[in-house]
């Protein structure tokens, strides 16, 4: 290891790790409601929840105005419109992430994400907190044919940074998703209780490594001190 430094790599989630996303799925569905002029938010965060086709999609907008008696495109188009917008707008990283991701940067720690999301949206966010220069590598479902749990992602971010699980840290709010997968491999992982949103039954057994309940305690982690 470097001086000082527990580990060479981080690998991050994105989604409820670096920004609170269940809030900006909600301000994005109440958009969409205040644009349509009925029915309820509530129940369209449930249409993106269970949507056979991802829980980003423009299908699971379509197939909740049609269950509520809104079939015309203009309607569809707009709040379409209006749930990218907001959740665009919406996206502010949890406190001390941009500082902490910037100074782990800085120290020589290479840095990754392994996300659900499409490499496309991945960036995008990453542009709109302002980290996109210091995340180079993402995995994605769409780039490596696979989703997380499958710890073959965040063996595909280990090789494409060039480190052995060993020297890698992971951060995540997912037990099932993050922590078992990372794990798996052989490296640290860190649950990030404050971002995990999900009820207990769907939240799996994995114990992690550590837990923090705010982003810039992976410092410590990684063997950077406040």
């Amino acid at each position: 290891m470097g001086k000082n430094l527990n580990y060479y790599g981080l690998i991050t989630d994105l989604d409820n790790t670096l920004y609170d996303f269940s809030a900006v799925q909600e301000a994005s569905c109440r958009a969409v409601i205040r644009v349509i002029g009925t029915g309820d938010y509530q129940s369209l965060i449930r249409a993106f929840l269970f949507s056979s086709h991802g829980f980003e999609s423009h299908n699971a907008i379509k197939e909740y105005l049609y269950e509520i008696g809104i079939s015309d495109d203009s309607t569809f188009i707009s709040a379409c419109r209006e749930y990218e917008k907001t959740k665009m707008d919406s996206l502010v990283p949890f406190p001390g992430v941009v500082e902490s991701i910037i100074r782990i940067y800085n120290a020589g720690i290479k840095i990754g994400a392994v996300t659900n999301a499409s490499s496309d949206r991945a960036r995008e966010r990453l542009i709109q907190i302002g980290l996109q220069a210091y995340v180079p590598i993402v995995a994605s479902p769409d780039l490596s044919g696979l989703k997380k749990p499958n710890p073959v992602m965040y063996q595909k971010a280990a090789d494409e940074m060039g480190l052995s699980a060993s020297s890698i840290c992971v951060i995540g709010d997912n037990l099932m998703n993050d922590i078992a997968p990372a794990q798996t491999l052989g490296m640290f992982a860190v649950y990030a209780r404050y971002g995990d949103r999900l009820p207990a039954e769907f939240a799996g057994n994995a114990v992690p490594d550590a837990i923090l309940d705010t982003f810039p305690g992976i410092l410590d982690i990684l063997g950077l001190k406040p």
